[in-house]
């Protein structure tokens, strides 16, 4: 029988975000094991998460395994890489499955659901469209010509796989050598080795024109934040997020700020990408061809097949 979990990463500032997507997951999820891992987090925040929590998600101070580990981590949070060390961590030595996600997705449907589905590959993740607007990414990063991209913050490692493979060993030190942020050094490590997830498990809002909160089995908030300037947020999600905080010392960070939704004039002038184009933008007109609808299918039917992820998408879909 396959043993799963999920897990979320926060350093002091996101802590409190973070106990709040996991809240959310247990909400909707059946029984499944949950961790927090944390660093710096002050002892009122802790309080306040484990009586948000209840017990059904583990937090667990990884501060000093981090410090200890002697990982140098350059500009980035020390939280934004302690996905990469689940390998290393005592607490998931029991699990064969492990779904990570960042504290800024909000579940909608069961994780057990993402959890527990069939693997072929290493990894299982969302590909990530809007890295398809800038192609140059494959030769920056040393991929291959068409290597597709995702973005990692919804993901599920087989832990057997990485584990013999070491490919989270292989992704720390891509990190360090190449100075690059956790997701592209992922990227780089686990090329032809991941897996098509359903792209409804990682809704981002950066599509909120072609997809709303309601049709998302995770939301994620990957431009404007729920607690930040609120741009591409529903009001229906911005209501999930006060009533998960409702209780807590941190409920003021979701008021609504205008009586409306942000990023209506943002996604209004994307309608003008095909004019902006015409005077020599790549990425806009690119942007202009881009069907969400009809790569959210692509994806979806790959996912269904179990396929790993295409190459070229941008050439599948239309808008390379």
């Amino acid at each position: 029988m396959v043993k799963s979990c999920f897990f979320l990463a926060a350093d002091a500032e996101y802590f409190p975000y973070a106990c709040l997507a996991a809240r959310r997951i247990i909400d909707v999820s059946a029984p499944i094991d949950g961790w927090l891992l944390y660093t710096g987090a002050s002892e009122a925040d802790l309080e306040a998460g484990r009586h948000l929590l209840q017990g059904k998600v583990e937090l667990v101070d990884v501060a000093d395994f981090m410090t200890n580990y002697g990982f140098r981590f350059g500009t980035y949070s020390i939280a934004a890489y302690t996905r990469l060390f689940a390998d290393q961590l005592p607490v998931f030595a029991q699990y064969d499955r492990m779904a990570y996600t960042d504290c800024d997705v909000l579940f909608n449907r069961d994780i057990n659901d993402l959890a527990g589905q069939e693997l072929h590959a290493p990894l299982l993740a969302a590909h990530d469209d809007y890295m398809y607007f800038r192609p140059a990414y494959r030769q920056k990063l040393g991929l291959h010509p068409g290597a597709p991209y995702f973005n990692s913050g919804v993901v599920v490692f087989d832990m057997a796989a990485v584990r013999e493979l070491a490919l989270l060993e292989r992704t720390r030190q891509t990190a360090i050598l190449g100075k690059m942020n956790d997701q592209n050094a992922l990227n780089v490590v686990f090329e032809g080795k991941w897996q098509t997830m359903h792209p409804s498990w990682n809704l981002q809002s950066l599509g909120t024109r072609e997809f709303r909160f309601s049709q998302a089995w995770a939301r994620h908030f990957a431009g404007g934040k729920p607690w930040g300037n609120q741009v591409g947020v529903e009001l229906e999600a911005l209501a999930v997020w006060r009533d998960l905080a409702r209780d807590t010392p941190w409920g003021r960070s979701f008021e609504q700020r205008i009586p409306f939704e942000r990023g209506v004039m943002k996604r209004f002038a994307r309608r003008f990408d095909a004019i902006a184009g015409l005077f020599g933008k790549d990425i806009h007109r690119r942007r202009a061809r881009y069907d969400g609808k009809k790569m959210h299918q692509i994806y979806a039917k790959q996912a269904e097949e179990g396929a790993m992820a295409v190459q070229f998408p941008e050439v599948l879909g239309g808008f390379g």
